[in-house]
Parts: structure tokens; sequence; C-alpha cells
């Protein structure tokens, strides 16, 4: 089973850790516990919230990050553009929304 975490990073890290794999490894261990999101899983029909009751599966993720076994891939920043409506005096009104997303890590563990 992999789960899947994501890491808010700048692209001027990334630049820097692409080129070096122990540090970006290193950093992924050493701010993972305060950084990484989602906090709850699913684990089957089950949600897991690793800060409360996911104390064995998170010691688990962290041992496979901390022995460098984890795979990553960088993805850049983006922006979703989502279209609503409202109607106002019986007259619909388009409202385009964006969001922008910052850039991340994505962080993949296999659980065994």
């Amino acid at each position: 089973m992999d789960l899947e975490f994501f890491m808010d990073v700048s692209p001027s890290w990334w630049i820097k850790a692409r080129r070096d794999e122990k540090f970006l490894k290193n950093y992924v261990f050493e701010k993972f516990e305060r950084d990484y999101y989602p906090r709850i899983i699913s684990k089957g029909r089950d949600k897991i919230d690793l800060d409360e009751s996911g104390y064995l599966i998170k010691q688990s993720i962290l041992n496979s990050l901390q022995k460098g076994d984890f795979r990553y891939e960088f993805l850049p920043e983006d922006e979703d553009l989502k279209e609503s409506y409202s109607i106002k005096n019986g007259n619909v009104i388009f409202e385009p929304r964006k969001n922008k997303i910052n850039c991340r890590i994505l962080i993949l563990v296999t659980m065994k």
C-alpha cells in the first residue's frame, strides 16, 4: 500500500535539493513531522488520524523516511481555475475563481 503525503517547498529550495539527493532525503525526514499533509489517511473504509491514533503507522512511516526508503516528485506551483455563478435579479453572473497551489513535494511511502 502506497501512502501519499505532501510538503510545501519553494522553487529555490527545489533547485538546490534536486542536485543533492542526500540533502533532500535528510530534509524530508527532519521536517516531515511538522510539515506534512494530509494528517488523516484512509485505510480501507477507516480513517486514521496520524497525530491522534495512528502512532504505530506514523512510526513506520518515519522509519522508512529515516532509511531514505521513499519516492518523491516535485510538483510546481499551479493555478486552478473554477467557475461558479450566482443569480441576482434574474441575471446569471459568472464568477471565475483562481486558487493558487504552492510548490510541493509529493512523498510516496510504501507500507508493507
